[in-house]
């Protein structure tokens, strides 16, 4: 099978993923945001934070190092399995004994147990990593597509359940540890491990080379995702931190899937032809016009419908979420334009240079999140993110103009530009139905509903009939998905 086909095979289960992913979690969110009261969202957001931090030692790198290598043994396999396990047990007995040291920190009781319980999540990911890994290795993305699928809506099923017979911050902790203990179970099923005796260093070692860099690219994007809240917890109240919390996650709905489908399918595709200069930075581009030409428009949209999308999402008792959610959505096609960035740099094995330009990037996000919450509170929040993620975005362009040795046009002017068009042609519908239909200044959830399946349909139907309206990048993606035997 060719690579492209490979890869089209892959899109067609990640998307699928992704889809009923993020159709399980707007209800789980919507449904939750209704039972369960604003401080066990925000106790949940400080407890996450730790156990976030824990998944990015718990798995030591050994998943990225296994799909970036091209060749491994059954060896490497097993030392990856060896160093995964033990670093999620050091980090379970670790975080189990400092939980009450944690929960006096932030001045909340509760986090002791919280913590306790959720850090069995350390062991149980540790092991379900390398499976994972083999798994996007070998582009076997169905089988892994399904287990999550099943993981997700059953774990949410069952988290709703006990939210509605009153466990409070107890429902959303069952439901994360359910995810992981399915997800484990199926990864192990559909890439079974062949276990050899013995400890194996020296193929550790050849993994944990990459590893190391892959360890410290998530921890610096875990502060990104998550340690803005260890900030917030000290300056803000536990509702207040539950309201950015959800209004962050609500932002990091689309850059998350959206990012993880061009991600996972494309870091191991492209670790195949790391050596490949020419081809590797034409596709990149193609894939960086293509998410410009979707997300900029789609930015302007999310925008003008913010109270909308909180309204649908979260219930009519948020409404200090919208503004900073409408901050906040301004970063987004910035941040899914890093996850195809960042693909292409760590395919190449430059994981160290990512490395440095993302702590400068932690920099900036620490102080510009913690002077904004402590002088401005929520707005000051969400301007502090969106500041970062931009400075984020311009250096990640440095870097890849200094690898590729392309000029600025080719990296930045190019790719925007079809998206710039795009969301002048949207703005232009948009504000027209709004005056029409004299909606100005009217929160109204079937107007946002009947528009949004409007504007879907006639960008399917554009896309259809005249790929080349959405620019070149996408007229050449459309093109090749024509053309299966290309390589």
């Amino acid at each position: 099978m060719t690579l492209l086909r490979k890869v089209k095979n892959a899109s067609i289960w990640q998307t699928i993923e992704v889809l009923v992913t993020v159709a399980a979690q707007f209800i789980y969110m919507a449904t939750m945001a209704r039972i369960l009261s604003k401080p066990d969202f925000g106790l949940m957001a400080i407890a996450n934070s730790f156990v976030f931090f824990g998944y990015i030692f718990a798995e030591s790198g050994m998943g990225a190092a296994l799909i970036q290598r091209q060749n491994i043994t059954n060896k490497h396999i097993n030392a990856a399995l060896q160093g995964g396990v033990l670093f999620g047990l050091i980090l379970f007995f670790l975080f189990f004994i400092l939980s009450p040291r944690i929960a006096i920190f932030f001045a909340q009781p509760q986090l002791e147990n919280i913590i306790r319980v959720i850090a069995i999540n350390f062991f149980i990911f540790s092991t379900s990593a390398v499976s994972m890994g083999i798994l996007q290795k070998e582009f076997r993305f169905k089988e892994k597509s399904l287990v999550t699928i099943f993981s997700i809506i059953t774990a949410y099923a069952t988290g709703i359940y006990l939210g509605l017979s009153g466990y409070g911050v107890w429902s959303l902790i069952v439901a994360v540890l359910l995810i992981s203990i399915f997800r484990t179970i199926g990864y192990f099923y559909f890439a079974r491990i062949q276990i050899i005796k013995g400890l194996f260093f020296k193929e550790w070692r050849d993994l944990f080379s990459f590893g190391f860099g892959a360890i410290l690219l998530r921890i610096t994007q875990y502060i990104g995702a998550n340690g803005i809240n260890l900030i917030l917890g000290k300056i803000f109240s536990p509702a207040l931190l539950g309201v950015f919390e959800r209004s962050y996650q609500i932002k990091t709905i689309p850059a998350s899937y959206i990012g993880n489908i061009i991600d996972t399918v494309m870091f191991p595709a492209l670790s195949q032809i790391q050596d490949e200069e020419e081809r590797l930075f034409k596709i990149y581009q193609e894939m960086l016009g293509a998410v410009n030409t979707i997300f900029i428009p789609a930015v302007f949209y999310f925008i003008f419908f913010s109270k909308e999308i909180v309204l649908i999402l979260l219930g009519k008792n948020w409404p200090e979420a919208v503004t900073p959610l409408q901050i906040m959505f301004v970063a987004l096609p910035f941040i899914i334009s890093l996850r195809m960035a960042d693909s292409v740099i760590r395919a190449k094995g430059l994981i160290y240079k990512n490395a440095r330009r993302r702590c400068l990037f932690v920099i900036v996000l620490l102080c510009s999140v913690s002077y904004g919450g402590y002088n401005y509170g929520l707005i000051g929040a969400a301007v502090g993110v969106t500041i970062s993620y931009l400075f984020n975005y311009f250096t990640m362009l440095l870097l890849v103009r200094k690898v590729f040795e392309k000029n600025i046009l080719e990296i930045f002017y190019a790719p925007i530009m079809p998206g710039l068009k795009l969301m002048l042609f949207l703005m232009l519908i948009v504000v027209s139905a709004t005056t029409l239909f004299n909606q100005w200044g009217a929160v109204n959830i079937s107007y946002f509903l009947i528009q949004t399946l409007f504007i879907g349909s006639l960008a399917l139907i554009i896309l259809w009939k005249k790929p080349s309206i959405f620019g070149e990048y996408f007229k050449n993606i459309i093109l090749k998905i024509n053309r299966p035997n290309d390589k």
